[in-house]
This record gives structure tokens, sequence and C-alpha cells, in this order.
């Protein structure tokens, strides 16, 4: 059943983990929105698919799925990726990513994809130590910013990169997120009916501003907070 091999065990393991985190797309069929640069036959869909990924720098709000593409180009790739932090990840720990990419394409011929999340909170001088890697082809580029990257990205890292601008969910995918959400707990151990009113779903459309996790996380807590019918409905 479609609905079993989607809410799978994996569900069940990390279950601490916030229902966004849970319910995260796993490959393109499952990602909602962004049609415009992910639609059937677009470049970067193929790409993605044909593990031809070139150096890429997403950009857009949060919530709108910059990191799980990050995480369906990990499952589509043979080159290893290794992701950093711009907020967390010092000049230090990137002089290191980078040797032990030199280090991999020399020993194993494994390229590797460099991801550094809020690229625009990297220093010019981290910005700056990419380029030479990017150019020979040691290490593929992809940077995810909530910023304008023409203004909080170096010029020649940009040039070097091309940029995907995701926008917020439409009105039509937040409500699959929300039948994606109603399908999770109606398939856990320990299942809920959920039962979402038509002004219910429009109010949380409305307040999640665009944004896929920030509708998760009302959703999640509306119902943990919903007392059970004796039919286990809420």
């Amino acid at each position: 059943m479609e609905l079993d091999n989607l809410f799978s065990n994996t569900y069940q393991i990390n279950s601490n983990a916030p229902l966004a985190d849970k319910l995260r797309p796993r490959n393109l069929d499952e990602f909602f929105g962004q049609e415009s640069i992910l639609g059937n036959n677009s470049l970067l869909r193929n790409a993605i698919l044909n593990d031809k990924v070139g150096n890429i720098i997403f950009s857009g709000p949060p919530g709108v799925g910059k990191t799980t593409l990050i995480e369906i180009i990990s499952s589509n790739t043979r080159s290893s990726l290794i992701k950093l932090n711009a907020v967390l990840s010092s000049i230090k720990e990137l002089r290191t990513e980078i040797a032990n990419a030199k280090e991999r394409l020399l020993s194993t011929n494994r390229k590797t994809i460099l991801f550094i999340d809020e690229v625009h909170r990297f220093t010019s001088a981290q910005q700056d130590a990419l380029l030479p890697l990017i150019e020979n082809g040691t290490i593929t580029f992809i940077g995810a910013t909530t910023e304008n990257p023409f203004f909080a990205v170096n010029k020649a890292l940009i040039s070097r990169a091309r940029i995907f601008s995701l926008l917020p969910l439409n009105k039509n995918d937040l409500r699959k997120i929300i039948e994606k959400v109603i399908k999770y707990y109606a398939c856990i151990k320990d299942s809920r009916n959920v039962a979402i009113t038509e002004e219910a779903s429009n109010h949380l459309i409305k307040f999640s501003g665009g944004d896929a996790r920030n509708l998760i996380n009302a959703l999640e807590l509306s119902i943990s907070i919903s007392k059970e019918n004796k039919d286990k409905s809420v």
C-alpha cells in the first residue's frame, strides 16, 4: 500500500523529531511547489535525476524546500555530499573539507558536493577560498540563502553558480501538505483520525505565509493539544 511505504517505520524510529522533519520529501515526486524550476523536463529536475548538478545557489524564504532539495540531491548523486553551516563553521573546518575533497578526488576519483547553508553569512575570505576549487572542478558548490544573493554573496561566486529562486508555497501546495499530515496521523502506530474544517485550513494556510515548516508545526501543535474522542478522532 502506498501510504504504508510513505509512512514507514522510519517515522516511528525518529519519533522525537519534529513532524516537519519526519514528513520531509525524500524524492522529487513527493516535493510540493516550485513548479517553475522543478517541473517535468526542467533543467534542475533533469540535472538532479541524472546526477549532473552543477554549481548552484538556492535563494528563498524559510520553509520553501531549499534544504529538502539538498537531501534529494544527496540521494541522487554518486558524489560525496558535505554539509556546512556558514553560521557554525569556521575557516579551519572549511579548509579541512577542501583538503578532504582534494584527497578524495585523487585517491578514488570521487567528486565532492559542498553544500553551505546560509552562505551569505560566510566572510569574503571564506567565499574566496572556494573559487579555485570550483574552477578546477575539485568541488561542486551548492549554497542556500534567505537573502538576495546578488547583494549578499560575492560577485565572483555568483558568476560561477546558477541561481534558482524558490518562492513561497501556494494554496494548492499547502493544502496537499495538510492532507499529507492527516494521512501521516492515520497511518502511524497510535493512529488518530484528524478532521480539519475548511475554515481552519484556510486560517492555517493564510498565516503560514507560504512556509511549509510553519504550517506543519502549527498543525502538529494543534493536533497535540486536541482531545481525542472515543473513535480517536480529533
